[in-house]
This record gives C-alpha cells, sequence and structure tokens, in this order.
C-alpha cells in the first residue's frame, strides 16, 4: 500500500505542474464561456456546470491529500 507522504508528494507535484494547471486553467474558462453565451442550450449549461463541479473535487481531492499528510506529520513527530 502507498504510503500517505508518497502520495501527498505525487499530488504536491501534480498541483504545481504548469502544464497541468493551465489543462485545469483553459477547461475551466471554456466552461466560463458557455455560462456567459446567451446562445448556449440548457443541456451545454448543465454539462459546463457539471465539469466545474468535477473540476472543484480534483481541487478538493488534492487538498484532502494534503491535509492528511499534515495530521500524519502531526502525530508522527
Amino acid at each position: 500500500m502507498e504510503s500517505i507522504k508518497d502520495k501527498a508528494l505525487r499530488y504536491r507535484n501534480l498541483a504545481k505542474d504548469e502544464t497541468f494547471k493551465e489543462l485545469i486553467e483553459n477547461v475551466a474558462n471554456e466552461q466560463v464561456a458557455v455560462f456567459l453565451d446567451p446562445s448556449s442550450s440548457v443541456d451545454a449549461i448543465d454539462d459546463a456546470r457539471a465539469i466545474v463541479v468535477a473540476l472543484k473535487n480534483i481541487d478538493r481531492t488534492i487538498q484532502r491529500i494534503l491535509d492528511e499528510e499534515s495530521v500524519y506529520d502531526k502525530h508522527n513527530s
């Protein structure tokens, strides 16, 4: 089983990766454009919302793993 330290390191590296950050930002901006386009269909808006929620879930998951590492560090120092 992978240690929390190893997992946190991988997630931290991913969160700092410029290509990853650019990808997330581009996808988010594309979804915002859907919201701002008055000709967007209800289905397109629903899809955009689901994608934005998924992006936020990615951020929360990364933060959760980093938080778990902090708790681990506090209990093991």
